[in-house]
């Protein structure tokens, strides 16, 4: 029986994942935060007051997990930079002059 043949796997993707979820990261944030803030509001009859707070927390919590996301995704080294990184440098003894 023949075996199917195997996908290559996209590693690129893989790495990527983390900042393709961010947006739904801070939506979800806000979102959660925004509705227990008005159901606070509803059964304490206190208006615009937790809605008010609880979004403005979440936007915060939602903006510093975005970039701490990203100050982690940069501080990842990547497989070409980490060769071009590994490469010694010349020094001074090494540079010989022509004549």
């Amino acid at each position: 029986m023949a075996s199917k043949p195997q996908k290559p796997h996209n590693d690129g993707l893989r790495e990527l994942a983390p900042l393709m979820n961010m947006g739904f990261e801070l939506a979800a944030m806000v979102g959660v935060c925004g509705g227990i803030g008005w159901f606070i509001d509803k059964y304490a009859q206190t208006s615009p007051l937790w809605f008010a707070v609880l979004l403005v927390f979440g936007v915060i919590a939602g903006m510093v997990k975005m970039l701490r996301t990203a100050l982690k995704f940069g501080a990842k080294p990547r497989a070409a930079t980490a060769k071009v990184a590994s490469v010694p440098l010349p020094t001074s003894n090494d540079r010989t002059v022509k004549k």
